[in-house]
């Protein structure tokens, strides 16, 4: 079945599931039974149009056809029961010679109202959603007014629907039942509301007992019609009871053909209504079949009656007509499928071409190998003299013929033209799109594109713009000698291959730009990689230097320091053997600033190595390590009782060295300032970051202005002086430089009285999958 048919199904399974159960689930089962009943022509098709081009559903597009016979039904029956109502005896005779029963005109009131609601339940809407609520009431009604009906004529008595629908006496005498309607109607009318009652949705043979049911009662509804049109009275009546009137026949075969349309739970009637080629062939040969026979006999009918032959030419003419009829709607139905064949051969090699020309400029970069080989897969598409592209720049507006190529015809030389030659060109054929002219010599148009394709002697003329995104690429370009040389299907394929070039076209100005960029790119940063080159090499020199003038300068300055302190220390003894006070005050004075410019060079040296040091990397216990240091802080001030926490968590992966001197650095930090402080705390605890590990260290000393902060961690700054508490301010500096080669950072926390919070990340020093496996392997060793 054609995926649009299945769509349909499921769509009046889903409105019916809402509306009432039991419809819903036939609906639903009817699709899956349609899935495997037409499973085998669901690849076929008609044409490439209908193949590709997406369309509604037949079933769907036939509702108004129900909702119109719906409308009729219920119009006749009601100016028919107005006419009984009113004494008017015109309105009951719709047709001449003929007159509704009240029974029949209330009967297709009532199957127009079910088949009303039936076909609602496919749309959405308030009118909608009451009728489909009515539909099974009015289904009922329908049988029972049908059924009393028919029940008078088996129990031979009146059941008193004739008089509770019209009081008073009927113009239409019969001797034994008046007023109703042809029992042949009456059971028509019975099954009708059977098969429009709501029965449990998993009575499959059920439903396909009243499909077959209502297909049959449409088939006797149309002999009838036949009946009336040949005039043969025993196709619509039975002896002694009233006949079918011609009006009831045609109700009764548009209703059942509305009904097997829209039902959801008939599948015959959508082999017809499907969009494949088996429903295309069937919609056109069956309309044709049933009726033209019936044509035909009914016109050599009429000459029999005229006496213009007798029964055995009548006959022997039907025969022969209807094998000419045959044979013409065959001869037709082939010249359909051969053309229908012939557009399919013709998309699929137009398919079989773009996807050849795709593959073969697939791996093209340049615009002009591209251009070159559509042309070349547009020729042997296309019967044409010339054809040619022209590209125009985006910048300038620059045009240049791109690709052409020529059979062997030197008048044909394509030559490229400027935008504004060929938007006038296209706004003279008045298109705007695509110019095709199959005789430029009946052109009047000043147009020079025009005019000097004539002077070369084209005759036929097709261009085809290629427009990019946001502005147009160029113009594929063909000529030829004929006049209409380029058929419909031609200009379709260079259609197709105009779309497709257009593409490639502005995929390599896409890559042409990336390109370009990417050279202007590695050239800048070849550019930036030799200058950043160039400065560190002037960075290593500069380092270099500067460590050669730190060692040396130590070097030098430590030299006359040693000898002022041996000096010193001569004078010192000297000074005590005379046992001068003011003399010996000021000795030890040159004392203290000699050891303090000690520490100053040391402090250098230290920081200066910090850089040099070869980073080794081993599991530390911090918790142990501050352990040492603090016991070495007790030791060396031992008049200092601090009272210190560490919670430092599991161990990470750093150099010994370096984390003691980090830790000694920031303790004694905290321990130097916490001296004035009467109950002094250091807090040594570890935090979380997203970084890695984090670190906090932080006491309740003197702390210090926070508008210093940045120059905290400067070498030599220091933020109290020498009286207050002795130092270099080195120690800081230290510990940024050692955090700073694990890739982390420090910043400070203070206020001036309430102590000072130092916190330090150390990303690098987390451990990995590398430390855990050399781990591993040291424990089995």
């Amino acid at each position: 079945m054609d995926l649009r048919i299945d769509a349909d199904a499921e769509q009046r399974a889903g409105c019916l599931n809402s509306k009432h159960p039991g419809y819903g689930d036939a609906a639903a089962a009817g699709a899956s039974r349609g899935d495997s009943l037409y499973n085998k022509d669901k690849h076929s098709s008609t044409s490439p149009a209908s193949a590709l081009t997406p369309q509604s559903g037949p079933a769907l597009a036939l509702m108004p056809f129900a909702h119109v016979i719906a409308a009729l039904c219920m119009a006749a029956g009601l100016l028919a029961l107005a006419g009984w109502w009113l004494s008017r005896p015109w309105l009951t005779s719709l047709l001449p010679g003929f007159t509704m029963k009240p029974n029949t005109a209330m009967s297709f009131v009532l199957g127009g109202l079910s088949l009303a609601g039936l076909a609602a339940r496919s749309t959405s809407g308030v009118i909608q959603l009451g009728l489909a609520r009515i539909q099974p009431v009015a289904a009922l009604l329908l049988l029972l007014v049908a059924s009393t009906t028919l029940l008078s004529y088996v129990l031979q008595l009146p059941t008193g629907i004739d008089r509770l629908l019209v009081a008073e006496d009927s113009p239409n005498h019969l001797s034994v039942f008046p007023w109703r309607m042809s029992p042949i109607s009456a059971l028509s009318f019975s099954l009708i509301a059977m098969a429009l009652l709501p029965w449990p949705a998993r009575s499959r043979r059920l439903w396909l007992a009243l499909e077959l049911i209502v297909l049959l009662i449409a088939i006797s509804a149309f002999i009838m019609v036949l009946g009336h049109a040949y005039r043969a009275a025993s196709l619509y009546s039975l002896p002694g009871f009233s006949v079918v009137a011609l009006h009831t026949a045609l109700g009764l075969l548009l209703l059942t053909t509305a009904v097997l349309t829209v039902h959801p739970r008939f599948l015959m009637a959508r082999q017809l209504t499907a969009s494949d080629q088996a429903g295309a062939e069937m919609r056109r040969l069956l309309p044709a079949a049933v009726l033209l026979p019936c044509l035909v006999g009914w016109l050599l009918l009429q000459g029999q009656l005229r006496g213009w032959y007798g029964p055995e030419i009548g006959l022997a003419t039907f025969t022969a007509a209807n094998m000419l009829v045959f044979s013409g709607l065959v001869w037709w139905n082939a010249q359909v499928v051969r053309r229908g064949e012939a557009a399919l051969l013709a998309h699929l090699r137009r398919v079989q071409a773009v996807a050849e020309m795709d593959r073969a400029i697939l791996g093209m970069r340049s615009m002009q190998e591209i251009a070159g080989k559509a042309v070349d897969h547009l020729r042997r598409m296309v019967p044409c003299a010339c054809a040619s592209v022209v590209v125009f720049d985006r910048n300038s507006g620059a045009h240049r013929l791109l690709a052409a190529g020529t059979c062997g015809n030197d008048d044909f030389v394509p030559r490229a033209h400027s935008i504004a030659t060929y938007e006038q060109a296209l706004r003279a054929v008045g298109t705007g799109q695509a110019i095709d002219l199959g005789d430029l010599r009946k052109l009047q148009s000043t147009s020079p594109l025009f005019r000097e394709w004539r002077q070369a002697g084209a005759v036929s003329y097709a261009a085809l713009p290629l427009r990019g995104e946001q502005h147009l690429l160029g113009m594929l370009e063909l000529s030829d000698a004929r006049p209409d040389c380029f058929t419909r299907e031609h200009l379709q394929a260079v259609h197709t291959i105009a779309d497709q070039l257009a593409i490639a076209l502005q995929q390599a100005l896409l890559r042409e730009d990336i390109d370009r960029h990417t050279a202007s790119l590695e050239r800048r940063v070849q550019e930036r990689t030799r200058e950043l080159q160039v400065m560190n090499q002037e960075l290593t020199y500069a380092n270099r230097d500067l460590e050669e003038f730190t060692a040396s300068a130590a070097h030098d300055l430590r030299a006359p320091l040693n000898a002022m302190a041996g000096h010193c220390g001569i004078l010192r003894e000297l000074i005590q053997q005379q046992a001068d006070p003011d003399a010996l005050h000021h000795m030890e004075r040159v004392d203290v600033s000699l050891r303090r410019m000690n520490d100053v060079i040391d402090g250098m040296l230290g920081l200066a190595q910090l850089t040099k040091i070869e980073l080794a990397r081993r599991p530390i216990d911090l918790d142990a390590l501050a352990a040492e240091v603090i016991a070495e802080l007790r030791q060396q001030y031992p008049s200092h009782c601090v009272q210190c926490r560490t919670d430092c968590g599991p161990p990470i992966h750093a150099d010994p060295r370096l984390l003691r001197s980090l830790l000694f650095n920031l303790l004694g930090n905290a321990w130097k300032y916490t001296t004035h402080t009467e109950r002094p705390v250091v807090e040594l605890t570890r935090v979380a970051h997203e970084s890695g590990p984090a670190f906090l260290v932080r006491d309740n000393g003197v702390g210090f202005d926070m508008n210093f902060a940045q120059h905290l961690f400067e070498p030599f700054r220091r933020m109290h002086t020498m009286a207050e508490f002795p130092g270099v301010g080195i120690g800081l500096a230290t510990a940024a430089r050692i955090v700073q080669r694990y890739g982390g950072r420090i910043w400070a926390e203070s206020a001036v009285g309430h102590g000072a919070a130092f916190h330090f990340t150390l990303p690098q020093a987390a451990a990995t999958a590398a430390d855990h496996a050399t781990a591993t392997s040291d424990s089995e060793s």
